[in-house]
């Protein structure tokens, strides 16, 4: 049985339909992120690549010499490539909630039928520089609130992640979402931090399992040279197993999806008035993708 989106779930049904949902639509999903984020993930991976190299140059290069990093080590570290690794994680993190959201947006319009690529590439065209925009600020509202005893980062964490689903399903501005999340959210604070928080743990056990390998061939090479010695090899092995792993974050876009329609419908009641309305309509949603042969 295909997940129905706007229904109230506990804590548990969150978690358990969010498998569920992937599970079901694994290769659609797949599909979309390779198609609308694979760009940038490639992009970010290739500067971070460069960025990882000049900066063991760096490291390798102080440890051989017994030097004090300095100032004119850092302008090697912290150079252009650095900021484009910044922007270009950050294009692909907004790339891919507009893509996983598109979809999901256009399955729920369709009666849980799997959108065409055409369909969500103008979801994708429209709400992708609005996302991106947002995010940067979002993200430096969020480094802020670090430096007030990062209490105010985990209270903040659950409505900047309830944005931008509202964003995307309610065409909402970075000043309506950021009202509407709280909105929403507001008795159930707990519960949708809960079920984000465990995701997220979920998803970094993932990538650490993936990536843990090649980290733990580096830190050898660490103590079994003379002199300290980063492996410049497992660091950029990691660094490609890192950019990869960035599919993973599917599944907590997946979550706060389902934690969006939760809150709504417990404080509208927006879908169970809509099945209301179409009581008694046995016909199945016409199914407007074109066919293939």
């Amino acid at each position: 049985m295909k997940v129905e989106f706007k229904k109230v779930r506990d804590f548990g049904q969150v978690i358990n339909d969010t498998f569920t949902f992937i599970r079901q639509n694994l290769k659609p999903l797949l599909k979309t992120y390779l198609i609308f984020c694979g760009l940038f993930v490639l992009a970010g991976m290739l500067t971070m690549l460069l960025q990882q190299y000049k900066t063991l140059n760096v490291v390798n290069d102080i440890t051989r010499n017994h030097r004090n990093f300095s100032i004119f080590g850092s302008e090697k570290v912290f150079g252009f490539e650095y900021f484009l690794t910044i922007l270009f994680s950050l294009a692909s993190y907004a790339s891919m909630s507009v893509a996983i959201l598109s979809y999901i947006t256009l399955y729920v319009q369709k009666g849980n039928q799997i959108p065409t690529n055409e369909e969500i590439l103008g979801y994708f065209k429209y709400y992708f520089f609005r996302v991106f925009g947002s995010s940067i600020l979002l993200i430096l509202m969020l480094i802020v609130s670090v430096f007030f005893c990062v209490v105010p980062f985990f209270y903040l964490f659950p409505f900047v992640a309830m944005m931008f689903p509202i964003m995307v399903f309610e065409n909402g501005s970075l000043g309506y979402s950021f009202g509407r999340s709280f909105k929403i959210i507001k008795d159930n604070f707990w519960i949708t931090f809960g079920t984000l928080f465990i995701m997220w743990i979920i998803v970094y056990a993932c990538m650490t399992f993936i990536v843990l390998p090649s980290t733990i061939f580096s830190m050898i090479g660490v103590f079994t040279h003379n002199t300290p010695h980063i492996s410049v090899a497992a660091t950029l092995i990691t660094t490609v197993l890192q950019s990869l792993c960035q599919v993973f974050t599917i599944i907590p876009i997946v979550t706060i999806t389902l934690s969006y329609f939760s809150l709504v419908e417990q404080k509208e009641s927006a879908g169970l008035m809509e099945r209301i309305a179409h009581f008694g309509n046995t016909e199945k949603p016409i199914d407007t993708r074109p066919e293939e042969y």
